[in-house]
């Protein structure tokens, strides 16, 4: 286990001065290659993550919208159930009204009639006396 731990150090010495030059910008390059990839795959990672919350995001607001909707409308055939209820108020007191009057003027047109029927009696037995008196 010794060796393991001195032999970056013994393989550094053994190097020349080129050869360790290399070694140490092939060791930075992994180094800075692992860094990218590292922070590709954190980027990469972000995005999934963020795709993911936006969808999310949309579907929320679906249901936010959809609720909405449903509130309103019962908010709606609410109101509307009100205004049929008044509607129907105000048609069954314009019937009863329309209704009396109906029957008024049957009554006075039953009146209207009787007296007719009076008047042409008494008319046509004035007629009779006097064609009467004339045929006399």
């Amino acid at each position: 286990m010794g060796k393991k731990k001195g032999g970056a150090k013994n393989k550094l010495a053994k190097m020349s001065e080129e050869e360790r030059a290399r070694y140490l910008q092939h060791r930075a390059d992994v180094e800075v290659e692992t860094r990218r990839r590292k922070q590709q795959l954190i980027s990469l990672y972000m995005k999934n993550k963020l795709k993911k919350e936006e969808n999310f995001s949309r579907l929320n607001l679906s249901k936010i919208n959809q609720e909405w909707r449903s509130i309103l409308r019962n908010i709606k055939c609410e109101q509307l159930r009100k205004d049929c209820h008044q509607i129907e108020i105000f048609f069954n007191a314009s019937l009863e009204q329309k209704n009396g009057i109906i029957n008024k003027l049957l009554k006075h047109l039953d009146i209207a009639e009787d007296m007719y029927l009076k008047s042409h009696q008494a008319n046509l037995e004035n007629l009779k006396i006097l064609t009467g008196r004339n045929l006399k």
